[in-house]
């Protein structure tokens, strides 16, 4: 009787959805009640996949830390869930509210939408007192076209903050440098020896 031939499977990458043999790829387990394999192929496509996932992650790090400032600024408990349409609009540069902007189409990032809600909180908290906004959705469009005024100047800050940042560790990285530089000089000891040891008895 013939043994059967081990027929070695090909699976398809996520990538760039080309199939190879899965003992040629790199795999992950997705889910959590039914895990399943998604392969990819060694070298640039997992690392693509890799970077991918850590700018995935970071985004929702970045959107949570977000909706906390909202919660703050405007007092509530949770966002409905409408209202995340507004704000990825927002981020993905698809939407100003009918402002023209010069990041359109390029959008903004999560944190810095943080940063500008912080900044300009004091402004929405007015509005929010003076104004009689029907339902929270109007009021948080209201406020993410104060946020959207102020964006290109909280990036600029932001812009001027890290250069600042820059210049302060060169100086500090030159300083040491100096430092060490006057430390490594010593002056010429001057002879302990005295002549006479020199010549002859």
């Amino acid at each position: 009787m013939e043994k059967k031939k081990r027929v070695m499977k090909n699976s398809m990458c996520q990538v760039c959805k080309i199939k190879a043999l899965k003992e040629d790829m790199e795999f992950e387990m997705v889910g959590t009640k039914t895990p399943l394999a998604k392969y990819y192929h060694k070298g640039i496509c997992w690392e693509s996949h890799l970077k991918e996932k850590a700018f995935k992650d970071n985004e929702r790090i970045e959107m949570d830390a977000l909706v906390e400032v909202i919660k703050e600024v405007y007092g509530v408990k949770a966002i409905p869930n409408s209202c995340f349409v507004y704000i990825n609009e927002l981020r993905n540069g698809t939407s100003f509210f009918g402002k023209k902007d010069y990041k359109y189409k390029q959008g903004y990032s999560y944190d810095l939408i943080a940063e500008t809600f912080n900044y300009v909180s004091e402004s929405i908290e007015y509005a929010n007192r003076t104004k009689s906004f029907n339902g929270f959705n109007n009021a948080l469009r209201y406020g993410l076209a104060i946020v959207c005024d102020k964006l290109s100047v909280v990036e600029q800050r932001r812009n001027l903050r890290e250069k600042q940042s820059i210049l302060i560790d060169k100086h500090l990285e030159d300083v040491g440098n100096e430092e060490e530089f006057v430390n490594t000089y010593k002056k010429k000891e001057k002879s302990k020896t005295d002549i006479t040891d020199f010549l002859d008895d």
